[in-house]
């Protein structure tokens, strides 16, 4: 019987192993055919399963998200051609649903990242922001309003509140670069996971300012709760990006 309980585990944790895999290459290629690294076609099977160090088994898996998605056309014999629409500019902001680990990161070897602070303030947290961020009445809150751009082109707005006890000595230099390369450098301080709500908004006067909308036009916002790896919440915030200018993945995987 442990015998047998232990060939159950074993086999349990290889197929865990299998899945976390697969949703991990998966989520690779899905952003490199936004971002257009691949010229109408991927590569083979086999070498798919060089390129990632595993079998053909796991590719083929990996296929069959990447088609379900919408992503990729499967033509036995011919090859793996992607499909027309899912040919975006190469300076999209592609991320993770699930993921959370800053605009500059996510943005790596597409261009050259910059901000342009249009607001920051501190002052003492309010309404929703005194129990998102587990805050005491009479807290001091950072109130920042930036907006990114990637080699001059406006990407992304960005309305933030953090805490001063949590996130200290943020400055004019900490925005104009990246806030969470502070936090990870200099703080010291690990980043963890994020709440997210993504939903469709009409563009308001802010949007057709700062990110080149027009009126009538419809934009990508995500609210967030991000927090630090040891449970307290940093960051409360909206993020708001033209709709032909971002995308964000959410993979169900299935066992």
């Amino acid at each position: 019987m442990k015998l047998l309980k232990k060939s159950v585990k074993k086999f349990i944790y290889r197929m865990d192993r299998n899945m976390t895999k697969y949703h991990e290459i998966a989520e690779q290629l899905s952003k490199q055919i936004i971002n257009g690294q691949f010229e109408g076609k991927l590569p083979t099977e086999a070498e798919l399963a060089r390129q990632f160090y595993t079998s053909r088994v796991v590719i083929s898996r990996v296929l069959k998200i990447l088609s379900m998605k919408d992503l990729i056309n499967v033509i036995p014999g011919s090859g793996i051609y992607i499909k027309e629409k899912n040919r975006r500019m190469p300076t999209m902001n592609t991320e993770s649903a699930g993921l959370h680990d800053g605009f500059s990161n996510s943005m790596k070897n597409k261009g050259k990242v910059t901000s342009h602070v249009i607001s920051f303030t501190i002052r003492e947290a309010e309404g929703e922001e005194l129990k998102k961020l587990k805050l005491k009445k009479g807290d001091l809150v950072y109130d920042i309003i930036r907006q990114r751009l990637v080699d001059g082109k406006a990407m992304k707005l960005e309305y933030t509140m953090m805490p001063v006890k949590v996130i200290p000595g943020i400055t004019d230099e900490v925005l104009n670069q990246s806030i969470y390369s502070y936090i990870k450098n200099e703080l010291k301080l690990e980043v963890g996971k994020a709440n997210r709500i993504i939903m469709a908004d009409k563009v308001d006067a802010y949007d057709v300012e700062y990110l080149d909308c027009q009126v009538g036009d419809a934009i990508l916002a995500v609210h967030q709760v991000a927090f630090l790896t040891d449970g307290r919440p940093f960051e409360l915030s909206e993020t708001r990006d033209r709709y032909d200018r971002a995308a964000y993945f959410l993979f169900e995987v299935e066992s």
